[in-house]
């Protein structure tokens, strides 16, 4: 059903009204494709913002005479992958990643993965979003520190698409699991694990390799239409700490529509940190 006011689908940014961030979503009227009022939106720091303020008066659109555009999502050239695929020393996660891990095993998830290279920001990394029909449908540019893995959020958070960085004109975005191409590898009687961050999901598949490790990039990006591909799989999901209700009234959702999906309290359990993952837990003890 379309609504007269929906969320802008393009990777646009505007700055929160609420924590002053360029993570605002604003909402488009359908009909025109206009923005309306500049505080009706949605921030995309879900846990630290939680800004959402939906506009007043958003009915069904039961006018048959209204036209709503479907934009056809883009995808990148598949040169991508090995234009990017390289230049590893100067990877501040690959660094991380072989503090940890032998360089095989490291290799292995490169590859696995289509762990990408950027000049963006010095040392930075590309995680592309690759379909189960091999389609690049994004790319995500992130950088870490080296030495202790976690994201450089200052000055600011360092965190790009690499339609931006490229400068594609019209690119529209539609995202799906990361890691999600590596499904031809593993059939219905694997479990797929779901968590939120790519790291994570590279990090565990070293770790766990029995199982197909999945990210949704965002803990909004937990929904049926990203999971659609994975859906007669037994699927286990592994919230953030201190997530586990979002997520887990997602599941239920999903149980209704036929998911074999359960979703995972592991970590609320445990001493951590708000925002720990299953890092947080698992990479401590090696």
């Amino acid at each position: 059903m379309n609504y007269k006011y929906t969320l802008d689908k393009s990777s646009k940014k505007y700055k929160c009204p609420s924590c002053g961030k360029k993570t605002f979503v604003r909402y488009i009227d359908v009909e025109t494709n206009n923005y309306i009022n500049e505080d009706s939106g949605r921030c995309d720091r879900e846990s630290k913002c939680q800004y959402h303020k939906s506009p007043k008066g958003n009915q069904p659109l039961v006018n048959c005479n209204t036209h709503v555009v479907q934009q056809l999502p883009s995808s990148h050239n598949e040169s991508v992958l090995g234009a990017y695929g390289r230049n590893y020393t100067n990877n501040n996660f690959i660094s991380y990643l072989l503090k940890y891990f032998a360089p095989v095993d490291v290799k292995h998830a490169i590859k696995k993965y289509f762990i990408g290279t950027s000049s963006h920001w010095y040392g930075s990394t590309i995680f592309w979003q690759v379909d189960e029909q091999m389609n690049i449908c994004a790319g995500k540019v992130m950088l870490y520190d080296n030495i202790t893995g976690k994201r450089v959020k200052k000055p600011y958070p360092h965190i790009n698409w690499m339609h931006k960085v490229l400068q594609v004109k019209g690119f529209v975005l539609q995202q799906c699991l990361f890691g999600l191409h590596n499904l031809c590898d593993y059939d219905n009687s694997n479990t797929v694990c779901i968590v939120e961050s790519e790291k994570t999901t590279i990090i565990m598949s070293i770790l766990f390799p029995h199982c197909l490790w999945l990210a949704t990039g965002s803990k909004a990006n937990l929904k049926e239409e990203l999971l659609k591909p994975i859906k007669d799989y037994n699927i286990v999901v592994f919230p953030d700490k201190t997530e586990f209700q979002d997520w887990n009234t997602r599941v239920l959702r999903l149980q209704k529509s036929e998911f074999a999906i359960s979703c995972s309290n592991l970590l609320e359990n445990r001493d951590l940190e708000d925002g720990s993952d299953l890092v947080d837990v698992f990479l401590t003890s090696l």
